[in-house]
């Protein structure tokens, strides 16, 4: 690696430390207090808090011209407080759901055009499919991920299947336009269905779970050898997926009009 491409590294770990520098003073510090407690260059740190408080993780009083923690910091804390609290919130509802179906569930959000399992229960069952916690699944071809998709606009999505797009199985869809129609199936029906997509055999129902705004955040649902997506097997586990669903929705605080 040449040296210049460890710069922008080198860069955020001085910005981390001029964050951390900024949280354990509990106050606003000044440029000079903060280029002696660093001991680098004054140029170096105004030019990363200058780019920090361009972007609301720092911000400077008008008057004394300090620096203190900008609000965007709250709000990325606010986004992983609100993860945690549906991944505790999701854990019971979701081994109801598995011993309700006997296939395992996955809870999920999108991530980088992607549907990442932010927890999973397995089920009882001596053969079953799991979504491991922490896996990225790809949100085309995967029940979670459609349901994550349906949140966004038409041309996010076809954004997304251009740049992610692969056949996994001869089941995967493969045109964009047939894609946004599966998308606009979904925000209608307020579930989606994998049927061997991803992976052959394998089929999944997923619904969404919305914040008090109304806005799809997360995804639950189960994956499983389920022999048809048109048995009554797989319509209870429908049932099933959008009653837990609509339970954790209102445990966020959306009510349906």
């Amino acid at each position: 690696m040449r040296a210049n491409e460890k710069e922008p590294v080198r860069a955020i770990a001085k910005a981390c430390t001029l964050l951390d520098l900024l949280t354990e003073a509990k106050r606003s510090m000044s440029l000079s207090e903060l280029t002696q407690a660093t001991g680098w260059a004054k140029s170096t740190v105004y030019g990363l808090i200058s780019s920090m408080r361009s972007c609301g993780l720092v911000e400077q009083d008008a008057e004394s011209g300090r620096y203190a923690l900008g609000v965007r910091l709250f709000e990325y804390g606010s986004a992983v407080q609100s993860t945690r609290n549906i991944i505790a919130l999701a854990k019971e509802p979701m081994e109801r759901l598995t011993k309700a179906t006997g296939e395992s569930a996955s809870l999920s959000m999108l991530d980088r055009g992607e549907a990442l399992v932010l927890s999973h229960a397995e089920a009882d069952s001596s053969f079953h499919i799991v979504s491991e916690t922490g896996a990225h699944l790809p949100a085309f071809c995967t029940a979670q991920g459609k349901v994550l998709l349906s949140s966004l606009s038409d041309t996010a999505v076809r954004r997304i299947h251009e740049a992610k797009f692969q056949p996994f199985t001869p089941h995967t869809i493969a045109a964009a336009d047939a894609l946004a129609a599966e998308i606009q199936t979904v925000r209608e029906k307020g579930y989606a269905i994998e049927n061997g997509e991803f992976k052959i055999g394998i089929r999944g129902v997923a619904a969404p779970i919305r914040d008090h705004s109304g806005t799809i955040r997360y995804s639950i649902g189960l994956i499983g050898m389920f022999r048809r997506v048109d048995s009554d097997e797989f319509r209870q586990a429908t049932a099933e997926v959008i009653k837990t669903a609509a339970a954790l929705s209102e445990a966020l605080g959306y009510r349906e009009n």
